[in-house]
């Protein structure tokens, strides 16, 4: 029988920082983290692939950014933007399905 590796969170808790996300991207989903990480482990580790989420997406738009001036960031900047709002609904959607997500191309910033 194969077994999986169940995670009990805080589901709306998680959802609720994907939501923030969209609005601070880094802030709000941080502020929730460094709160709420001690209670419970899966719903620190939950917060922290949100945090790690925002920080990576923040650090494309900076590089994006930087080189708007030879035109690749005007080329990747709404790519990195339209990706950035799609992982975030993929996420809450995920989350309210109890599941952890950790969003594609998320550096491990914050371990």
């Amino acid at each position: 029988m194969n077994e999986e590796k169940v995670h009990v969170f805080d589901k709306s808790l998680v959802m609720v920082s994907f939501i923030v996300s969209a609005f601070t991207a880094v802030l709000g989903p941080l502020l929730i983290w460094v709160l709420k990480k001690d209670d419970d482990p899966a719903t620190g580790e939950a917060l922290r692939h949100v945090v790690n989420f925002g920080l990576s997406y923040t650090i494309y738009m900076f590089i994006a950014w930087l080189t708007s001036f030879i035109l690749i960031g005007l080329i990747i900047g709404p790519i990195i933007t339209i990706a950035f709002y799609v992982f975030l609904i993929i996420g809450a959607i995920q989350a309210n399905d109890g599941k952890i997500y950790k969003p594609p191309f998320t550096l491990d910033i914050i371990k």
